[in-house]
């Protein structure tokens, strides 16, 4: 377990998050982001992979069924055991641990580190998020490569909705707000989360810094990793301003 002071923005990350993105990390959508990462990657049956801010499992459980040795690393203890109970239902092994992206207590033992929707940037500075590149590069096996999926930072400047309802089967409904700080490079996301009951409550969501790729390649570079290549999508289509994620791929240098 990190020693480090839970971040504030970990407060979001439970119900309310799962509530939220229910759509985004459907079960389908996570297939799909699984054979993606498989086949860019070039992952075969038995290398080790870190899943860097896991979750509750939904791609280290598919990509341990497709025989991959998988390890999810993830500050929430709550998402951490649903991993566990996903992993048992679907008769795989996942090695769990709990600690901060900035502090990943493996060196050289993963074949690849991938890090998947926008689970990096949550971090007050930049430095911090440098910190945590480090990290992935120490625990990568030379040669080892590191998927990072990120929000288009040029999307978002030109498709931001300020407003955003959504509601949940169980009837829950979230009311996001999204507030763009250009000169910051960051984005405040806040909810007001009201139940089937009608009781309502407030959430402060997540302060995401938005990277350019230039920003995003030249923090790898710093931190030991090689930039490959960049997608725009699951779908392997071309990075460019009108794509909605940016999916960078590095090495660590042999």
């Amino acid at each position: 377990m990190s020693n480090l002071e839970i971040p504030g923005y970990m407060e979001f990350f439970g119900d309310d998050y799962l509530g939220a993105y229910r759509e985004t990390i459907s079960p389908e959508n996570a297939v799909v982001e699984a054979v993606f990462v498989q086949q860019v990657l070039g992952l075969s049956s038995s290398e080790e992979v870190l899943d860097l801010c896991c979750g509750h499992g939904r791609h280290a459980v598919l990509l341990a069924k497709a025989g991959l040795t998988m390890t999810g690393l993830d500050l929430s203890t709550q998402y951490l055991e649903q991993a566990a109970l996903n992993a048992t239902a679907a008769g795989v092994e996942l090695e769990l641990v709990c600690s901060d992206m900035r502090q990943v207590p493996f060196e050289e033992r993963f074949d690849a580190v991938i890090n998947l929707f926008t689970s990096f940037g949550y971090l007050d500075s930049d430095a911090k998020d440098l910190k945590a590149l480090h990290q992935v590069s120490k625990a990568l096996k030379p040669g080892g490569k590191f998927l990072i999926d990120l929000i288009n930072r040029d999307w978002v400047v030109a498709n931001n909705l300020v407003d955003e309802r959504r509601v949940d089967p169980n009837g829950t409904v979230y009311q996001e707000h999204r507030e763009l700080d250009l000169e910051r490079g960051r984005i405040q996301n806040s909810f007001i989360v009201t139940t089937s009951d009608g009781s309502m409550r407030h959430s402060d969501g997540l302060t995401i810094r938005l990277y350019t790729l230039a920003e995003i390649t030249g923090m790898l570079a710093e931190a030991g990793l090689t930039f490959q290549s960049v997608y725009g999508g699951y779908d392997s289509e071309p990075y460019d301003v009108g794509t909605r994620r940016m999916i960078v791929v590095a090495e660590k240098p042999s």
